[in-house]
């Protein structure tokens, strides 16, 4: 049987292909009417096997976020049946109450994005889709579960900025999101976690924070009164990584004894009800398989 669960990687996720770290069958790109989709791999474990997809590449840090195919590879793995996608994410926080190398667990996100495909519906009336919850609460409250177990130190909260990059952020971009109330800031949320909504499929995130933003000076960190050492931060940003098998590992066999508490695979379901689209996703569309000379026009 298929596994229903896959993770989408983001930096750093390349290292753990190369490495090895995760046993693992190279399934490739998947041919979609978006195009192709990054590799997908099939991961085992002795808990439960799931997807893997790294989304800068399988070697490197080979694709910049703002030129990923996001609805290739949420097309992809819906159509592999997967149910649920963990996104993978390194952050930079806003704020210094978080620790470098802490896991969160956002519960919200700003899209300040500008050049981005963000629906699989261009140009129709569909994905009029509801933004609250933003990220799953099953899904949420598995991390939550799979990060107590495995005695991670981790926030259960966090709002999430999503910017277009590749370049990083000014001084004073970083003084206006915390004004807008958020707490981490990266690339890659957006549009995917709304692409997987008009897919109707349960997303998440667990962010890790790897640095701070940018403040416009060589001020360096500190935590409990004393200066983070930079090779501190960057052990506790690379063992965030290095724990991210076990964790997904551990995170199949608690979403088999987590109960369901979103509403994801109805996500569609006012545009089924109004006859704007059929219960079977692939229906969906069927427009964007045909050639272009034999499309129906609006």
């Amino acid at each position: 049987m298929s596994p229903s669960l896959a993770c989408i990687g983001g930096t750093a996720a390349y290292d753990l292909l190369r490495e090895g770290a995760l046993v693992a069958r190279r399934l490739g790109p998947q041919a979609t009417p978006f195009g192709h989709s990054q590799p997908i791999y099939y991961c085992e474990s002795r808990l439960g096997d799931f997807y893997f997809l790294s989304r800068h590449g399988e070697l490197g840090y080979e694709l910049a976020p703002s030129f990923v195919n996001y609805r290739a590879n949420i097309y992809a793995l819906k159509a592999l049946d997967v149910r649920a996608i963990v996104s993978w994410s390194e952050t930079r926080a806003l704020s210094h109450n978080y620790r470098i190398g802490e896991y969160v667990i956002v519960h919200d996100v700003i899209d300040e994005t500008t050049s981005r495909a963000n629906t699989f519906f261009e140009n129709q009336g569909l994905g009029l889709v509801r933004q609250w919850p933003v990220f799953c609460p099953s899904l949420r409250a598995a991390f939550e579960r799979t990060l107590e177990t495995e005695e991670c130190d981790f926030s259960d909260q966090g709002v999430y900025i999503c910017v277009e990059g590749p370049r990083r952020e000014t001084p004073a971009e970083a003084r206006k999101y915390t004004l807008l109330g958020a707490d981490l800031i990266g690339q890659t949320l957006a549009p995917e976690v709304f692409l997987a909504k008009e897919l109707q499929m349960c997303y998440a995130s667990l962010c890790y924070v790897a640095s701070y933003a940018e403040n416009g000076s060589d001020f360096r960190p500190f935590e409990n009164g004393r200066i983070l050492d930079p090779g501190v931060q960057q052990r506790r940003a690379r063992a965030a990584v290095e724990r991210l098998p076990r964790l997904l590992e551990r995170l199949t066999d608690v979403l088999n004894s987590t109960p369901a508490m979103c509403r994801c695979e109805v996500s569609m379901g006012h545009h089924v009800q109004a006859g704007q689209i059929d219960l079977e996703w692939r229906s969906w569309f069927e427009d964007e398989a045909r050639p272009l000379e034999n499309r129906t026009l609006p």
